[in-house]
């Protein structure tokens, strides 16, 4: 069972992040148009278009400005929408100060044609008892996403257009936001063990939704909660998924935020949250990683050889995730600190990785030392491992003791025995 958590401390899970801010006239965003065709049910489209669009942002209109803002001569008519956004949920992308950001900083944006339709899942069944036909709902209609995960935010919202659908092509269309699913936690990374907050939230006009939070992994996939608002009941809940429920008021955002416990190895994936309303649906998908540093430890320690002895070192290195890691190994020599070179220690080897039944990886490193002599006491043996959840490298060192006995020492033993 799942528990339905009203969230007025909520924001004390959250990371703060900002709100893109308009420039002179409303804010605008370079998007790409695309459209597809052929390709039956459930089969791959046979060809994919894309042109060039415009999405000029307004809040809740009131009445058009004297004067509109220029807009390029380039694109093509009816690629430029001017969306009334009345709950600003587009409104919080953040856009670069100015207009410069650096590589990956700008939003992706996409736009595409959407045909209202009646959900076919049981948690969304009761949000048209009656059958009706979407096309009552008028149109046309879209759907825009808007991404920017370096920056911590993405939405998805249904649009519906003020114009009515003719053969002649309007220069500009003129639609509102009707549904917005958002997420500030678009990209996440976790260690294991740790409770973990999925934020999603949406906005629409008020009335019965469904909520849907799927997990998808290499191609699988399942529903780890689905929640009837309708009913008021979950219909899926998997064990440690607990679903945040804080329904807004008429123009605020509603809270469908997901928090799994303990998450492990299995849990890293991408999960999408899916708001269904009568004949509307919209999603956001968020990224989930899993990153666990290695225990690193090193043996024998201490490190006693005698004279033209053999030894070897073992490193230890464990219950790390993901899987690459690696291991090398430096020798000091015995002179002060910073006064000998490091060098590499050639003559190493592995063993081969070694999976947990937490999901967590393991292996073994080990360098063969070269015939130590008495001028080799003091050298200092360093096992360094490099891995993605480490932000600089382990390491782990030792001292080599020659155990060279005194003068004299072991003739006394002799007469002792």
């Amino acid at each position: 069972m799942t528990s339905f958590v009203p969230v007025g401390a909520l924001a004390l899970l959250l990371p703060g992040f900002a709100l893109c801010l308009a420039l002179a006239g409303p804010p605008r965003l370079s998007c790409w148009f695309v459209e597809e065709a052929g390709g039956r049910m459930g089969m791959m489209p046979s060809s994919v278009t894309q042109r060039r669009a415009l999405l000029l942002l307004r809040g809740a209109r009131g009445g058009l400005p004297e004067t509109e803002p220029e807009l390029p001569p380039d694109l093509e008519p009816g690629m430029v929408f001017d969306i009334t956004d009345p709950s600003g949920a587009l409104h919080r992308v953040p856009l670069p100060a100015g207009g410069r950001s650096k590589e990956g900083e700008l939003p992706s944006c996409e736009i595409n044609a959407y045909t209202p339709q009646e959900a076919h899942v049981p948690w969304a069944a009761g949000l048209t008892p009656e059958h009706r036909s979407p096309l009552g709902l008028g149109g046309p209609w879209f759907i825009s996403s808007v991404q920017a995960p370096a920056r911590g935010y993405g939405v998805s919202a249904v649009l519906k257009s003020e114009e009515a659908a003719t053969s002649q092509q309007p220069a500009v269309i003129m639609a509102t936001a009707v549904l917005s699913v958002f997420s500030r936690t678009p990209h996440l990374h976790s260690r294991l063990g740790r409770d973990v907050l999925l934020d999603c939230g949406f906005t629409a006009p008020p009335g019965p939704f469904s909520v849907e939070w799927r997990y998808q992994y290499r191609g699988a996939g399942r529903v780890v909660l689905a929640y009837d608002g309708v009913s008021g009941r979950a219909h899926v809940a998997e064990e440690g998924a607990q679903l945040f429920l804080e329904e807004g008021r008429a123009g605020a955002d509603t809270n469908v935020s997901l928090r799994l416990s303990q998450v492990g190895v299995r849990h890293e994936g991408t999960y999408i949250c899916t708001i269904y309303l009568p004949h509307l649906h919209a999603q956001q998908a968020l990224e989930l990683r899993i990153s666990e540093p290695p225990m690193v430890t090193l043996h024998p320690d201490p490190l006693s050889v005698a004279p033209g002895a053999p030894a070897e070192l073992a490193c230890e290195v464990s219950g790390y995730y993901p899987l690459d890691v690696t291991v090398s190994w430096l020798r000091r020599g015995p002179g002060e600190v910073g006064g000998d070179l490091l060098e590499y220690v050639t003559e190493t080897w592995e063993s081969g990785h070694r999976h947990g039944p937490d999901g967590t990886y393991s292996l073994s490193s080990f360098a063969r030392l070269a015939p130590v002599q008495p001028r080799d006491h003091g050298a200092t043996y360093s096992c360094h491992v490099t891995h993605a959840a480490l932000a600089t490298p382990a390491r782990r060192s030792v001292r080599l003791r020659v155990a060279v006995c005194p003068s004299g020492a072991e003739e006394k033993s002799k007469k002792s025995e």
